[in-house]
């Protein structure tokens, strides 16, 4: 017999323009398939997820490829207990990785302010980083972009080849597809080790996988 889920955790997925799409949805996938192994998983779920903008209109990924209707704007969102930053690519040629508008970034900080659990995915350190939150906590993001990190926020202690950190109530994934080790380490945290494998094994997602050879060094030009 499945066991009643504890409190409910309300999760608030940020999106904006350009956001990447498997840093989003990735998290998302983790905390949907954990409801699962509840009774009453979908009906009365552990994690309660929903995406959260700046405001309620229709939002583009990067690329423009998908159309996103948020769920919530930051003014009418329940409080979360956890936030997911994903990242954010600029529409142009060059795709940069940039930051979310400032009242996304603000959010953050009170969110941060308020002790609720806040996870970026790869570059939406972008927009972590620049509420102080992080000043003096070990954190990581992708590793074509922790060079940039490392000038611009000095005050942050970050670690390379990794696909996760996690220092107190923040967790920073390395980039894109580690944003769902991030997630299924959240899971672990509230549900326990068997749970966060199960998630694993019905994602097909191997935990233990090794890095890519060239994510310390890679022998090619960095974006």
């Amino acid at each position: 017999m499945k066991p009643q889920p504890p409190k409910q955790i309300k999760v608030a997925v940020l999106i904006y323009p350009g956001v990447e799409l498997v840093d989003m949805n990735g998290p998302i996938d983790v905390f949907l398939h954990a409801n699962r192994y509840y009774a009453d998983g979908f009906d009365k779920p552990r994690y309660k997820v929903y995406t959260v903008a700046e405001t309620n209109e229709p939002v583009l990924s990067e690329c423009k490829a998908v159309t996103i209707m948020p769920g919530y704007s930051i003014k009418s969102c329940p409080e979360p207990d956890i936030v997911v930053i994903p990242g954010r690519i600029e529409f142009s040629e060059k795709a940069t990785s940039i930051p979310a508008d400032q009242p996304i970034i603000d959010w953050i900080a009170e969110m941060g302010k308020k002790g609720k659990v806040i996870m970026s995915v790869c570059v939406g350190l972008y927009s972590l980083a620049p509420t102080g939150l992080l000043d003096g906590k070990k954190a990581t993001t992708h590793y074509l972009s922790i060079g940039l990190a490392v000038g611009k926020w000095p005050k942050i202690q970050f670690e390379r080849n990794v696909r996760y950190v996690a220092d107190g109530k923040f967790v920073t994934t390395g980039g894109v597809t580690s944003g769902i080790d991030g997630a299924l380490y959240l899971v672990e945290q509230n549900d326990g080790a068997i749970i966060a494998q199960q998630v694993a094994d019905i994602m097909v997602y191997n935990r233990d996988a090794p890095l890519p050879q060239w994510t310390l060094l890679p022998p090619y030009d960095t974006i």
